[in-house]
């Protein structure tokens, strides 16, 4: 199976699960690079779409890329594919287009059941749905070198607009006996902009594995703020952490976060009040669950979901042959 990635997210969620798959199972898998996710963004998106090699099946890591190769060469790819869904944005096009482009997949794997049961009831043949989430590192876990610390905050993403931070100012001022801290790429202006970081209750630190390990094991409650997610994929591991999660109610944190037992769900876009009253009832959570279904978020278990669809799809090219 040839698993297409784009070169620029090479090392981003999405490339890092083609490289984790095919590093499990490299005689069934191998990694190709494409310049684009061929969205429409750029018109010399137009020129870069050279052909890929041939292989007996194909796995795309955006519905983007996909559409553009299998319009390409429909024969070539059309149900000898599986296709990565992260989540839904505009770029993607309107539901009736991607249940159309999907629909000619073999398989596609998404990240969060909302998104896949929204595109079934619109027409997506649910034999093809596969419930993927996103896999939990497997050096992704509390260290004993870090002590829990109380009243800890931690909120982890490159900045953005989906991302719902446009209220954390107000909920850090409302807190201030609580900490703050925040991991991720181009926070930068913000934190200039909003002054939070002359904040003594705020820090913001890159993310990186060894940031995470200290601060998720460090931290009492793991924050998500998000307004579109198909994860976030930082909420599964803050909580193989150990982390109490309070998350809006985006991609994935429905299916993994019980509502006052593993912690706290959010509704879209909530005010900084109800932020804080959701963090004030976590605290009083004690620990983590130990019965939480991240654990079960590991790379090998997609590798071998992977490894059982190539071979469906091997079958099914048989029989039609």
């Amino acid at each position: 199976m040839l698993l297409i990635g784009v070169w620029a997210n090479r090392n981003w969620i999405l490339g890092n699960w083609i490289r984790e798959v095919q590093l499990r199972s490299k005689e069934n898998f191998q990694v190709w690079w494409v310049p684009s996710v061929f969205a429409g963004k750029k018109r010399i998106e137009n020129l870069l779409a050279l052909p890929l090699p041939t292989a007996e099946s194909y796995f795309f890591s955006y519905i983007t890329i996909f559409e553009r190769y299998l319009k390409r060469n429909p024969a070539k790819y059309e149900n000898r594919s599986i296709v990565l869904f992260p989540h839904a944005e505009a770029e993607i096009g309107t539901v009736q287009k991607q249940v159309e482009t999907l629909n000619r997949a073999f398989a596609i794997y998404f990240f969060c059941s909302k998104d896949a049961e929204n595109l079934v009831q619109n027409g997506l043949a649910a034999e093809k749905v596969r419930l993927a989430y996103c896999a939990v590192d497997v050096d992704c876990v509390a260290s004993p070198t870090f002590d829990r610390v109380e009243k800890t905050i931690v909120l982890a993403s490159k900045f953005g607009w989906r991302k719902g931070l446009s209220i954390l100012p107000e909920i850090i001022e409302l807190l201030p006996d609580w900490h703050f801290v925040t991991l991720g790429r181009g926070w930068d202006t913000f934190i200039e902009e909003t002054g939070i970081g002359s904040l003594p209750n705020f820090s913001h630190f890159e993310f990186n594995k060894s940031s995470r390990t200290q601060f998720f094991s460090e931290c009492k409650i793991f924050l998500s703020l998000s307004e579109l997610e198909g994860g976030p994929v930082p909420l599964i591991e803050a909580m193989a952490a150990g982390a109490i999660p309070v998350a809006t109610k985006t991609g994935f944190a429905p299916d993994f976060v019980r509502d006052g037992v593993d912690g706290y769900l959010l509704e879209i876009n909530p005010t900084p009040h109800e932020v804080v009253t959701a963090i004030l009832k976590a605290e009083l959570i004690q620990k983590a669950s130990t019965n939480s279904n991240v654990n079960l978020l590991t790379w090998d278990r997609i590798t071998s979901m992977t490894i059982l669809d190539k071979s469906r799809i091997l079958v099914s090219t048989k029989d039609s042959a």
